[in-house]
């Protein structure tokens, strides 16, 4: 394929996902910056589009997306979430349990394969989970149809239960792309990033471009001794090139195959969501607070849709917000063993 050719292919590419993009979050879809190009990247696929993102780039969007990771950890490790550390661990561990136990039975019913099914189904996270599914030998398209059509769903049911509980959710205005930069926050994310970079080369682990600069960046920021930040560009090019190339490797027969696959798919998606209003139900009675609390609280998934419905109800948010980050953390924590675990016992 010519030069040209390819660089036509790159600008179809990158206009779509600009024009993508801002639609879907003015209509208010979760997860909008990595569904974008995610959606545009199928449709050039299967238009025949050759053309694939540069593994450096890769690497480098997976270490933007853990620095995204560190901040939304870092800055909820507080006087809130420590003094009820005790309670906020028993919920993401059942929630994780939950998940990978229904992960489990699916896989052994032959839904799904073992490490599809529990990166498919693990509750948060959802561009680290397909990052990670590939690098266990999962179906990282699978895990990509899966993780997003439960955060949707999660999304919409959270919406709509707020609504009957409390009326309407006003939609938030859109987020500024273009921010006062913070050079030295900028500057520290570059550091974050460079370490995630050097620890997938060096040791050939290719997971810790993700998880190195989200567990470390975490740490440091919740001491108080860095303040990273990633400009809006920035994250939604890392979640551009992540899109791009789960999107871009689906053609007309492996779309066939998660069209198959949709029914168990929505199944899997209703039954965890089952699974942790359950759980929801089960929090507001041990934790003395409201039913709509405990329901966002271990929700699986779709953190920042929760996070902001959290903030224009009358909910205890702080709790919320503990809850879910803690929980995301255990999935980064215990994921990457659990999952392999629970592939070699369905195989």
């Amino acid at each position: 394929m010519s030069a040209l050719v390819k660089g036509g292919q790159w600008l179809i590419l990158v206009l779509a996902t600009a024009v993508m993009v801002p639609g879907l979050k003015l209509v208010g879809v979760p997860a909008a910056l990595l569904l974008g190009p995610l959606l545009v990247g199928i449709a050039c696929g299967l238009a025949g589009f050759a053309i694939r993102p540069p593994k450096i780039a890769l690497l480098c969007s997976y270490t933007m997306v853990g620095c995204l990771v560190a901040v939304a950890l870092g800055s909820a490790v507080g006087p809130a979430m420590l003094a009820q550390l005790p309670v906020l661990l028993a919920i993401g561990g059942a929630t994780l349990l939950a998940s990978a136990g229904l992960g489990w039975v699916l896989a052994r019913l032959g839904w799904f394969s073992g490490a599809t099914a529990i990166w498919g189904l693990s509750p948060g996270g959802a561009a680290g989970m397909v990052a990670l599914a590939q690098e266990q030998g999962g179906d990282g398209r699978m895990v990509a149809v899966i993780q997003y059509l439960r955060i949707l769903m999660v999304t919409g049911s959270a919406i709509a239960l707020a609504h009957m509980l409390t009326g309407p959710v006003p939609t938030p205005p859109m987020a500024s792309w273009f921010p006062p930069l913070q050079m030295p926050g900028l500057l520290e994310t570059m550091g974050l990033a460079a370490l995630g970079v050097v620890v997938a080369r060096l040791f050939r682990f290719p997971a810790g471009a993700f998880l190195v600069p989200g567990l470390a960046g975490a740490a440091l920021i919740a001491a108080g001794l860095t303040r990273p930040s990633v400009p809006p560009l920035l994250a939604a090019a890392a979640y551009g090139f992540i899109g791009w190339n789960i999107g871009l490797s689906f053609t007309r027969s492996t779309l066939a195959d998660c069209a198959r696959a949709l029914p168990r798919i929505l199944a899997a998606c209703l039954l965890l969501i089952g699974l942790c209003a359950g759980l929801g139900a089960l929090v507001s009675l041990l934790c003395d607070v409201d039913w709509l609390t405990g329901y966002l609280a271990t929700t699986p998934g779709g953190i920042d849709a929760i996070l902001i419905i959290g903030a224009t109800v009358p909910v205890d948010l702080p709790f919320i917000l503990s809850a879910q980050v803690l929980r995301v953390l255990l999935v980064l924590l215990c994921g990457p063993a659990l999952a392999t675990y629970v592939a070699r016992q369905v195989t």
